[in-house]
């Protein structure tokens, strides 16, 4: 099998030009030195300084400007989210960034976000790319309102009821709209500063035709998504020719793994913090309650409770303004790059194939009979120049997907970290003030 050398001919090209300048100057040196007359000047058209007015003679390539970093056209924010029956309509500013007087306003559901992914994959030569993962569809039952509560908050029985095994307290957690922006405004952002998906015909009118890109209905099947899984585990043991994507397909499956465990983890952290706000809040609901009473020694003791109350309200915002800090910082980057790596494999398992095909194709022109060996070696020759393209962009794509990966959690744990000192300078001004109305709170009795 041969082996798959990515551009032998330039490297080699580029060390024989390296040596070109010094032998052509230490020759006319000599030739200048041999030519000089009996008054001890030289012949100006072979000087060195001749050659240097012409440049053709220096037999160097004119000099080649290094291509210039793309630039996204747009910028996008994904303002508002509003309930429409079972579907949710999305609002999209888009500026431009050339020109900030041009301002597009169009709305969108969710399956015109499915269709642009759709259409960027189908369109697009996605090989050697990392495809920005769209986020799951936002849930708008009901029944699934019900179920996202129970896994956040728990369920409660209610004590004394009539039945014998007590009713379940139901807490329903809103629609978390806001959430759902912020994750489809981020995969736009990542689309568009894409120097090949944010180039696309596609991305282009979806965030500035007002009218909705016109889609057919997408099939989803589970046998594909099965027969996919299986190729996935059948192929990717497949020892790899090259050191460097070995050890990233080693990397990324050891990887994804404890990112999806940090993240439902950092979230059972966040719905803990839930939980104990609504028990915070059930608590001083009571207290406050109780405190209404004015009659005899109990008037210190309701004035106590109602101002302890208080305390606890407050210590409940704290709690709620924590855990929302929590899911829209750290928790919103786990999200993201659990769901990233799962592309990032999809594109090495893409590489993987065609690296197959490569050698499949390679031990074919070994075994190829004479009057089919032309027809074999094309295919050979096809599939390596295949899998040297999608190697070339997958290294370059790896490189800057680590490295916006790296700057995207910096931000996250120094907003995070700002966050929480935030909260708990606020939090603690409160219960101090809570706490000093306590203690100077007229506690004394006078019995009727």
């Amino acid at each position: 099998m041969r082996s798959a050398v990515l551009y032998p001919s330039v490297i080699a090209q580029e060390g024989e030009d390296q040596d070109v300048p010094s032998r052509l100057t230490s020759t006319k040196m000599d030739n200048a030195t041999e030519e000089t007359n009996t008054n001890g000047t030289a012949d100006v058209s072979d000087s060195p300084e001749a050659d240097q007015d012409t440049p053709e003679s220096s037999g160097l390539p004119e000099p080649t400007l290094p291509p210039k970093p793309f630039e996204p056209v747009f910028t996008v924010k994904v303002t508002d989210a509003a309930k429409d029956g079972e579907v949710v309509k999305y609002t999209l500013k888009t500026t431009k960034i050339k020109s900030d007087s041009e301002e597009y306003k169009v709305v969108r559901l969710y399956e015109d976000f499915e269709w642009l992914e759709h259409c960027l994959i189908t369109q697009n030569d996605i090989a050697g790319i990392i495809v920005p993962p769209l986020p799951p569809k936002p849930s708008t039952t009901a029944q699934s309102a019900e179920a996202r509560s129970k896994k956040q908050l728990g369920n409660k029985k209610r004590h004394g009821s009539d039945d014998d095994e007590g009713n379940d307290i139901k807490l329903v957690v809103g629609d978390e709209f806001e959430k759902d922006c912020r994750s489809l405004e981020k995969y736009l952002y990542l689309v568009v500063t894409h120097p090949i998906l944010g180039q696309d015909e596609s991305i282009t009118k979806f965030l500035t035709v007002r009218e909705a890109p016109t889609r057919a209905k997408l099939k989803k099947s589970i046998f594909s998504n099965l027969s996919k899984a299986v190729g996935e585990a059948r192929k990717g043991g497949h020892k790899d020719v090259n050191e460097f994507f070995q050890k990233e397909r080693d990397t990324v499956n050891e990887v994804s793994v404890q990112m999806k465990e940090a993240k439902e983890n950092f979230m059972k952290i966040v719905y803990g913090e839930q939980r104990v706000a609504v028990g915070l809040s059930h608590l001083s609901t009571a207290l406050h309650l109780g405190g209404q009473l004015q009659e005899g020694a109990d008037v210190v003791v309701n004035k106590l409770f109602t101002q302890f109350s208080e305390g606890l309200e407050d210590a409940k915002q704290g709690l709620e303004v924590m855990a929302v800090n929590d899911e829209n910082t750290l928790g919103f980057s786990l999200d993201l790059y659990s769901r990233y790596l799962e592309a990032e494999k999809e594109m090495l398992y893409r590489r993987t194939c065609k690296m197959m095909e490569f050698e499949a194709a390679s031990k074919a022109v070994e075994k190829a009979k004479p009057q089919k060996r032309e027809m074999v070696v094309a295919a050979r020759d096809k599939a390596e120049k295949e899998f040297e393209d999608i190697s070339k962009a997958a290294e370059k794509e790896l490189k800057n997907f680590h490295h916006q990966r790296v700057l995207t959690f910096q931000d996250s744990l120094v907003r995070h970290a700002d966050a929480k000192i935030k909260a708990a300078r606020d939090t603690y001004a409160l219960l101090t003030k809570c706490v000093t109305a306590l203690k100077t709170l007229d506690t004394s009795f006078k019995p009727l």
